[in-house]
């Protein structure tokens, strides 16, 4: 079997859509060996890398139900629109102080360095900073301060950043998820006009520099959601959001375990594995 690094992309609430895939390759016994996120793809692969389980992250995502209320304070006096306390307690509290040196899946976030206006590539520390300097979208969260330097949402420059995946692991078989889709059928509708304009504006230019790039992917998946608003994080667009990856996941799934190489033996040994663990889990839990 062929090492993987899977490549997931920024998208705020459609980047639920990552548990969905996450969920497919696991039930297929495919783990990456390496994950590269953006933005959303950062907060997901992140959490991902560090242990958590699927069932976890879905539980997670489940029990988000909101970014908070808009904060006219914040607008005026910090940097964002959004009270965001929310989401840093939770990445704080599930990645603890693990750092990437720690995690049973290596995983690289994008940044972009503002003070430089280049990319950043965060491989070392601690894996909450790594995914809050990815997911902080100009104007809507807090714009993240290490040292000296400053970092925003990764997608500005590199939403899907299947370059940095070949630059970590070149001779892995790279599958990137975008899900984002085409631009024009992404158009958010929003009461609050300003929020609109600017992640509008930002799905375009992030969408417009992701295509203009080379696909290094030896697959890449686009997950279209048009029917799912980036800032509504409501339990059923959650669902739909997941849901939506798997399902479109499983479509691809021969064609993944093909460039993997994986054979229908190591399919066979992988499942005779798990359900030997299951059995004996249940064995020890009865005769406890």
């Amino acid at each position: 079997m062929k090492k993987l690094a899977l490549v997931l992309g920024g998208g705020s609430s459609k980047g639920y859509a990552h548990i969905g895939v996450l969920k497919v390759l696991e039930k297929n016994g495919i783990k990456p060996d390496i994950i590269v996120g953006t933005s959303m793809g950062a907060l997901v692969g992140g959490l991902y890398s560090t242990g958590i389980s699927i069932d976890k992250l879905e539980e997670m995502a489940m029990k988000f139900n909101s970014l908070g209320p808009f904060s006219l304070y914040s607008a005026l006096f910090k940097d964002n629109l959004l009270n965001v306390d929310k989401v840093k307690r939770l990445i704080e509290r599930e990645a603890k102080d693990i750092t990437h040196e720690d995690c049973p899946i290596k995983f690289v976030s994008v940044s972009t360095e503002l003070n430089l206006g280049k990319e950043k590539y965060f491989d070392t520390g601690l894996i909450k900073d790594s995914i809050i300097a990815s997911i902080s979208i100009p104007g809507v969260f807090p714009r993240f301060k290490l040292g000296n330097n400053v970092y925003v949402d990764g997608g500005l420059l590199n939403n899907l950043p299947e370059d940095v995946a070949k630059k970590y692991m070149p001779d892995a078989v790279i599958l990137s998820i975008d899900v984002i889709g085409e631009y024009s059928k992404q158009v958010e509708k929003l009461r609050m006009k300003t929020i609109e304009t600017i992640i509008n504006a930002s799905t375009l230019m992030t969408q417009t520099i992701a295509n203009k790039k080379p696909q290094l992917a030896d697959l890449r998946i686009s997950i279209s959601q048009p029917h799912v608003s980036q800032l509504d994080f409501s339990k059923n667009t959650v669902q739909k959001a997941i849901n939506k990856g798997a399902n479109v996941t499983r479509k691809y799934i021969s064609e993944i375990k093909r460039l993997l190489e994986i054979s229908d033996i190591e399919n066979k040994k992988s499942k005779s594995v798990k359900q030997n663990v299951k059995s004996k889990t249940t064995t020890d839990k009865t005769n406890k």
